[in-house]
Order: C-alpha cells, then sequence, then structure tokens
C-alpha cells in the first residue's frame, strides 16, 4: 500500500509539473488567478509565470515529505511504547499525507490554469480526508506496544 501511495505521490508531482510548463509555454494568457477566497471566489490575479512557482512549492513540499519519512525520529504528542511496531503505521500515515497534499496541489495547478473550475469544496473535502487517515493511524500507533 505504501509503495502504491508514494508512486501516485511522485506521479502527481509531476502532472503537476507538466500542466505547468504546457499552461505557461503554450498559453497566451496575461494573468492567471492568484487568490480565491474561503468561499472560491475569486480574488487577486497574477502573472502566468507564477504557476511555475506552484510546480516548484509541489516539488519542495514532495521533497520534505520524503525525507520527513525516511527521518527515524518519531515526533507525536506521546511516547510510543513500541516503535519497531508502529513504524509502519508512521509511513503509512506520512504516505497518505503526501499523496494526498500532492493530489490538492495539483488540483490547484490545474484551477490556476483554468483547465478545472476551482470549487473550494474539494480543497475543504482533502483536508477533512487526511485528518480522518491521521486520526486513524495515531490511534493505531498509539496503540502499538499496549495491553487491551
Amino acid at each position: 500500500m505504501k509503495k502504491l501511495l508514494d508512486i501516485l505521490a511522485f506521479l502527481f508531482v509531476l502532472a503537476n509539473i507538466v500542466v505547468s510548463c504546457v499552461f505557461y509555454f503554450f498559453t497566451d494568457k496575461i494573468a492567471i488567478p492568484a487568490h480565491w477566497s474561503s468561499v472560491g471566489q475569486m480574488t487577486a490575479y497574477g502573472q502566468t509565470w507564477l504557476i511555475l512557482v506552484l510546480a516548484g512549492l509541489s516539488l519542495l513540499v514532495y521533497i520534505l515529505m520524503v525525507v520527513s519519512e525516511r527521518h527515524h525520529a518519531v515526533n507525536l504528542p506521546f511516547r510510543v511504547k513500541n516503535e519497531l511496531q508502529a513504524r509502519p503505521y508512521i509511513d503509512l500515515v506520512i504516505a497518505w499525507t503526501n499523496m494526498l497534499v500532492m493530489l490538492v496541489l495539483l488540483y490547484v495547478d490545474a484551477a490556476v490554469a483554468q483547465y478545472v473550475p476551482m470549487k473550494i469544496a474539494i480543497i475543504y473535502a482533502a483536508i477533512l480526508v487526511v485528518c480522518i487517515i491521521d486520526f486513524y493511524y495515531t490511534r493505531k500507533i498509539f496503540q502499538c506496544g499496549r495491553k487491551g
């Protein structure tokens, strides 16, 4: 499962870079949506080169998530009793979060390129899914090495 999530996250990053480059090099638009309000209304425009910054940001976040996944220190609000038993759950929570964040960044990039409409509910739903997955795996990590 973790390997599939890592591959999907990497493919989303590649797709993000492709969408940004295709839009930047093959469009005649002079401005892109640069900011949306919390209800999804466009509130500001920016220059088209800013879409390349989104691709760079996506790549940077992906690299940071991969590095944090390989780092062996566990930063949780409780002491992990059996880190060896909890390690697969820690890797899974990071992999799920990485994949969903890359998917959201791809969606935002496609919305900025105006290939898809920006629906703020999609972003809120993705945030909710990340919270649910994090809660589920944090409970699993907490239960590792504990009786009952």
